[in-house]
């Protein structure tokens, strides 16, 4: 007689993904960006471009590699005819080479309204590479 093993986790799980883990909608988008490490002791200053953008971070090509957890002030330059979105508490939380993604940890209501805006205005089913819900009830 055989014995019957109980399933691993990987085994009991759909074969499908429920629903992202993120919060918040991200567009790929390449906005310039320009960045800078405000404390002395990291000296990170460079500019790139952005991969894609949420109001909760976003991902960056650089000319230069950072430092994970490096709190950066990030200058974006926006494609919605204002000036530059600039934002002073960027922390790096992921790297590899010279790309980065930084997670914004202060927006005031105003620059939140102001990416989501514009996240609104340029996301479309082309900028979409998959089928996951747009939006989530909480």
């Amino acid at each position: 007689m055989r014995k019957s093993f109980p399933e691993s986790p990987k085994q009991m799980r759909p074969a499908y993904s429920s629903l992202d883990k993120r919060y918040t909608e991200r567009l790929t988008i390449g906005c310039r960006v320009r960045y800078k490490g405000d404390i002395s002791s990291q000296p990170h200053a460079g500019q790139g471009l952005t991969k894609d953008i949420s109001v909760s971070g976003c991902k960056i090509i650089s000319d230069r590699p950072v430092t994970r957890g490096t709190l950066l002030s990030l200058t974006i330059d926006l494609p919605d005819g204002e000036g530059p979105l600039c934002l002073t508490s960027a922390h790096v939380i992921w790297v590899s080479g010279c790309q980065f993604s930084v997670r914004f940890m202060q927006l005031s209501p105003d620059q939140r309204k102001r990416l989501q805006t514009c996240i609104w205005k340029n996301i479309s089913h082309t900028t979409v590479h998959d089928q996951r819900p747009r939006f989530r009830l909480v």
